[in-house]
């Protein structure tokens, strides 16, 4: 029996928000955080973005292990335990007497979210009818959306009340509740025995780590090495060396840490470069736009969480909204018009942010990048799993996650080594929203060609696993 089966499937989505709304807000409070971790251990942003990049480095490197750990031993029980995880993450961050220490914690926090992530969101889709998994994933990253941009509104609170710490221990609560409900109402799963042979190829999953790493440290280091050094040179050669010999290995292993034959499943590639190049970009985003508020702006941290309040206003709703006119009119009709709002928000902001507050700049900005959150951001990934069915699950949502994760780290690392290199937080925000821009464009790029109108979508799923994407 499977987790979904026999039972509604939005009671299936009840289960898992708790999990939803305690890994989103868990990843973005960090950002709130990011001023408050750096004057605690008096390190500076190069050293505490690892607090970052740790993170999602780890979940790169765990996410397809543990999607297949979930097809093979059982979403239930991957999903209960990647929650517990959580928890005692948190509860290390929240008690971490130095920067090291704080970062290792993160890294188990991450491990966690790395077996719940792929467990819950394979449980999710099972649950519901392939012609409404736009819907269902709509719902379920407009959730995580909302829950994403709340946590700095909710932690800039937390920290002006009672510290950085206390915005992780929050999490701990929330998990356990999850883990309770999980256990009353979850109905234990088979694994599948299409999954139960071979083991995740362990070696392309160390060379993916040094591949993204490398990368994130030879772009957030340049700054203070020079781009000329050879340890930045060293690093930006061994990054798409160690990647390309991911995708060699991936090519000829049986259980490989990419699956490549998810990508000859119709738009799971080019869902899966939208993440990248829209869901992967939120980090170095936020990341810019509170480095403004907090420090040109000399904003308290709960007034900057508020100002961000916007966000989650418009694109939460937006979200779960779109799910279901994708469902109904195609993907291309929302993911354009979105990555092209994040596009002129970010150029909006860009031309006319100054040294001092200026609300009239700020709010038509972030209205127009929270719209494209709201259109863009979900519909990246239910367009990837649109035609994913059968026991690749839980590994082809952990792709999909992973490229999100790649992309974060590159926009971190690059926000990071722009804003050192800048006179000022605002010169390098405005350099941040550029790269956003760029972003945008390449995501209206890769959405113009993507068509899955309910017309030709019977023909297309039946077609789904023999033709190759375009």
């Amino acid at each position: 029996m499977t987790v979904g089966q026999g039972r509604s499937p939005w009671r299936t989505f009840a289960l898992v928000a708790g999990a939803v709304v305690s890994a989103s807000m868990n990843y973005s409070v960090t950002f709130i955080s990011f001023g408050e971790i750096q004057t605690t251990f008096s390190a500076g942003p190069a050293a505490t973005s690892w607090v970052l990049n740790a993170f999602a480095i780890t979940l790169i490197a765990l996410l397809i292990p543990c999607g297949w750990i979930s097809d093979r031993f059982g979403r239930r029980r991957s999903f209960l335990t990647g929650v517990s995880l959580l928890a005692v993450g948190s509860l290390l961050v929240a008690t971490a007497p130095t920067l090291p220490i704080l970062i290792a914690a993160r890294v188990v926090q991450a491990g966690g979210l790395a077996l719940e992530g792929p467990a819950a969101l394979a449980i999710l889709l099972d649950a519901f009818p392939a012609e409404r998994r736009s819907t269902a994933v709509g719902a379920y990253g407009g959730l995580g959306g909302i829950s994403l941009v709340l946590g700095p509104v909710v932690g800039g609170l937390v920290i002006d009340a009672l510290g950085w710490r206390w915005t992780f221990a929050f999490n701990i609560p929330i998990a356990m509740l999850t883990v309770a409900l999980g256990l009353a109402f979850l109905a234990p799963d088979e694994p599948s025995g299409e999954v139960r042979a071979g083991r995740p190829d362990l070696g392309g999953a160390l060379l993916l780590v040094v591949g993204t790493a490398m990368l994130a440290t030879g772009i957030v280091q340049a700054g203070e090495w020079g781009w000329t050094d050879r340890r930045t040179v060293l690093a930006l050669v061994l990054a798409p060396t160690s990647l390309a010999l991911v995708v060699r290995r991936s090519a000829r292993h049986p259980r490989a840490i990419l699956d490549l034959s998810l990508y000859r499943i119709r738009y799971y590639g080019r869902g899966n470069l939208l993440a990248f190049l829209i869901a992967g970009n939120f980090a170095g985003t936020y990341l810019a736009l509170i480095t403004v508020l907090t420090g040109a702006w000399a904003m308290s941290p709960s007034a900057a969480g508020a100002t961000l309040a916007l966000v989650p206003l418009i694109g939460g709703p937006m979200s779960f909204v779109s799910g279901r006119l994708a469902d109904r009119y195609g993907h291309r009709c929302l993911l354009v018009p979105g990555a092209a709002c994040m596009v002129v928000g970010a150029l909006w902001f860009r031309s006319g942010v100054g040294p001092g507050p200026d609300l009239w700049l700020w709010f038509p900005a972030i209205a127009l990048y929270a719209l494209g959150v709201g259109l863009a951001h979900a519909n990246s990934a239910s367009l990837a799993m649109r035609y994913v069915s059968g026991p690749s699950l839980g590994q082809a949502g952990a792709t999909n996650r992973i490229m999100t994760e790649i992309g974060s780290v590159c926009s971190v690392a690059v926000t990071v080594a722009l804003l050192l290199g800048a006179d000022d937080p605002v010169v390098g925000a405005r350099r941040v929203m550029l790269m956003l821009a760029f972003a945008g464009i390449g995501g209206i790029a890769v959405a113009a060609g993507v068509d899955t109108r309910p017309a030709l979508d019977g023909v297309r799923r039946s077609r789904a696993f023999r033709e190759p994407r375009r």
